[in-house]
């Protein structure tokens, strides 16, 4: 069975973006790059493996701004949860994501960003885990989703 898209989380406005076509499908989450500032999460990529073990590379997402954080997961680490909050910013006309953590098997990375806002949490239970990131945005992230495999 193929990874299922869930969510996304934040505001409605801005741009699509997604894994583009023609990618293969992600098996396993490598690695994630989140630039946030003091109000809100600017900007976000990540790289996974397919099926057959190849590496990829998606996006960077989002603006310019923040200062770049990077999360890489050990060989037996597996993304688990993501939460974090979205509010209304002021500087565009929706809501943008302000804060993401990022749970494991192993340990949570974060929060980066502003804990301010209202929550939202992607829990993945019975064996599963987030293997890739899709959503909405421009010169923030409005709004972030997740692809989960079954284990």
């Amino acid at each position: 069975m193929g990874a299922v898209k869930i969510g996304p989380w934040g505001g409605e406005g801005s741009r699509d973006w997604d894994i583009p076509a023609g990618m293969p499908e992600p098996h396993r989450l490598e690695a994630i790059t989140v630039c946030s500032s003091l109000a809100v999460v600017d900007a976000i990529s990540f790289g996974y493996t397919d099926g057959q073990g190849r590496r990829h590379h998606v996006g960077p997402w989002g603006g310019n701004g923040g200062d770049p954080y990077v999360v890489r997961l050990e060989p037996s680490e597996f993304l688990t949860e993501v939460s974090g909050t979205f509010a209304y910013i002021g500087t565009q006309p929706t809501d943008a994501v302000t804060s993401l953590t990022f749970v494991t098997n192993l340990r949570k990375h974060g929060p980066f960003g502003d804990v301010d806002g209202t929550p939202f949490s992607v829990p993945v239970r019975d064996g599963g885990s987030i293997v890739a990131l899709f959503g909405r945005g421009w010169d923030y992230i409005d709004a972030i989703g997740v692809y989960v495999r079954a284990s």
